[in-house]
């Protein structure tokens, strides 16, 4: 058994432990729980539409009764007078004083049919003449309104005295209005069967309230939807007013007969018409819910779960310290390594399975990583000091080349205390670029140093050179890398001013967003020209080469070894960006992270 390779053991392991037991136990599980499952979700089903019918057909005989008997009712204050009575006084009327006596004698009649019933929202008489009776729990009509062209009123006069049943919906010509539903009919004399008006009532949707006597409403969900498939109630009450899903809507449409049944693997629909009208009631039960709810899978699980631990417990006794202890430790080793701990293992010269090359490969492959990775990180921590050594050595030479010039140039001109202040400026700037203390300092430090500059620059260009600064006073005790602004200062100076006519100024600004801190250097110089634009783009994308240190390029160093800096020290990649047009000016905009020392 130590020869044989990896893959027959499992094999073995899982036929004899695995398929034998679950396929027995399996199938004749899922056959008694099929069986439960569909027994009991037909029982849901049934129950569910049946409780559903009986609860509408409830409610469209109140609301029949109630529109039938309202003619025969008596008014409050003539006991003699009926409804019917009442309106055909209304109708041979125009005496304001009559109408409102005829509204108060029907107010008791509607007083009591509204507390009779709470989805109740108002009750309105309409006579042929225009003429309006409303009575309404917190509404009432609009007062110029008419609705001889409604198509709920078309269809209730054209019922001739049959109950006519309205959309849901929110209805313009009530005040105060909610989502609700409408019935109607239209009122004849009894004796001479003239027609009287039309009788409406407006129900709000807890009308429906009794359709949500569902036994098991986590597991299935009501809908009640007119003949075209708009939702008049449902489950959720989410949503009502809306059309059926695209599904269920089908499956309306496709009915035959008074009641039909569609099942597929996730569910089970029941559908059943409302025997007075062309409603129909839709039950939509999730199977697989039912399956969750009422299924015996605990016992399964519990009976599987026994059968394959004794089968586990005698085959494990033989197998698991062949099989799984070498792979555990392996194991173990590995997950060690995430750490960046390197942890080797010492494998078994007589094992020639596969375990025992695995244990021998990993084994070398750490020592070569390790290896490796030492050699890679060391050389590039001294390349990155190089690089950065290099970069500092590269600018301060060259503005030490530029300030000495100046110095001579004037000393050569006049003599003035000018050359003591220019001298001043370049000993503090020196000795700001030589700290070796640390490559980081305070912005207000980076500042002074462009102080010291611009000192010794505005002292040689005079009054042609105007400096502005616009710091943000929070910024200034930040932690900065060093050497940074006075490049760019001095790239603005060179390259935008030194060949402009005139007057020049150059405007640095220092603000915080964020997590970072921005500075930008402005100068209304020349400018650059489409083709050097893009030519220091592509300069500024190349990423930072050293061919060794020493050895300068013939470009100019400032704004790329700048941005070589920021890429190197801070990770960025668009630590600095840059506008510029020409002879208007440009912009440089560099990004440092505010509180680099904290991280």
């Amino acid at each position: 058994m130590l020869f044989f390779n990896i893959k027959t053991k499992l094999f073995l392991v899982l036929v004899l432990v695995s398929i034998v037991p679950i396929i027995v136990v399996t199938v004749s599980s899922y056959r008694s729980y099929t069986k439960l499952v569909n027994e009991q979700t037909s029982l849901i089903a049934s129950t569910t539409i049946n409780n559903s019918v009986k609860s509408i057909e409830d409610i469209l005989q109140n609301i029949d009764r109630i529109s039938i008997t309202i003619l025969q009712q008596s008014s409050s204050v003539t006991a003699y007078n009926t409804v019917s009575d009442e309106l055909r006084k209304l109708r041979n009327t125009n005496d304001q004083y009559e109408i409102f006596i005829t509204r108060a004698q029907l107010k008791l009649i509607f007083e009591n049919i509204l507390l009779g019933y709470n989805y109740i929202n108002g009750i309105y008489l309409f006579t042929p003449d225009g003429k309006f009776i409303s009575y309404g729990n917190g509404t009432d009509l609009n007062v110029d309104y008419v609705p001889f062209e409604d198509e709920w009123y078309k269809q209730t006069v054209a019922g001739k005295g049959a109950l006519y049943i309205g959309d849901v919906g929110v209805k313009p010509y009530i005040i105060n209005a909610k989502s609700s539903i409408g019935f109607s009919r239209s009122l004849y004399d009894p004796n001479t069967n003239e027609f009287l008006g039309v009788f409406m009532l407006d129900c709000s949707m807890n009308i429906f309230a009794g359709l949500n006597r569902n036994p098991a409403p986590s597991l299935s969900n009501i809908y009640l939807a007119n003949e075209s498939g708009k939702i008049l109630f449902d489950g959720t009450n989410s949503h009502i007013g809306e059309y059926l899903p695209d599904g269920l809507l089908r499956k309306s449409l496709a009915m035959s007969g008074s009641k039909q049944q569609f099942s597929d693997a996730e569910s089970l629909t029941v559908i059943q018409a409302v025997p007075s009208n062309n409603w129909k009631v839709i039950a939509n039960i999730s199977v697989a819910k039912v399956y969750e709810e009422y299924g015996i899978s605990q016992k399964l699980i519990i009976y599987i779960s026994v059968s394959c631990a004794v089968i586990f417990l005698f085959l494990s006794f033989f197998l698991s310290n062949l099989i799984t202890k070498p792979i555990i430790q392996l194991t173990k080793a590995m997950r060690k390594n995430k750490s960046q701990k390197f942890v080797t293992v010492k494998a078994d010269k007589k094992r020639v399975d596969e375990i025992g090359i695995l244990y021998h490969e990993y084994g070398k492959m750490m020592d070569d990583i390790d290896t490796h990775i030492r050699e890679s990180y060391q050389n590039r921590i001294l390349t990155m000091d190089s690089q950065m050594k290099a970069l500092e050595a590269q600018i301060n030479s060259h503005f030490l080349y530029n300030t000495l010039e100046s110095i001579n140039s004037i000393a050569e001109i006049e003599e003035v205390e000018s050359i003591v202040v220019m001298t001043k400026a370049l000993g503090d700037m020196f000795r700001y670029s030589i700290k070796t203390d640390s490559e980081l300092v305070a912005a207000s430090e980076e500042i002074q140093h462009v102080d010291n500059y611009m000192a010794i620059q505005q002292i040689r260009y005079g009054d042609k050179l105007l400096f502005i600064k616009e710091i943000e006073e929070p910024i200034l005790q930040n932690k900065m890398l060093k050497l940074l602004l006075q490049p760019l200062v001095e790239n603005a100076i060179y390259h935008g001013l030194e060949n402009k006519r005139g007057k020049g100024s150059i405007t640095i600004k220092g603000y915080q967003s964020e997590e970072m801190i921005f500075f930008e250097i402005s100068d209304d110089g020349v400018g650059m020209s489409q083709e050097q634009v893009t030519e220091l783009r592509q300069l500024l994308a190349k990423p930072p080469e050293f061919s060794s240190i020493g050895q300068r390029s013939k470009q100019s160093i400032g704004i790329k070894n700048v941005h070589s800096r920021l890429a190197l020290y801070y990770g960025l990649e668009d630590g600095v960006t840059f506008e510029s047009e020409k002879n208007k000016g440009t912009t440089v905009k560099i990004a440092v992270p505010s509180n680099w020392e904290k991280r």
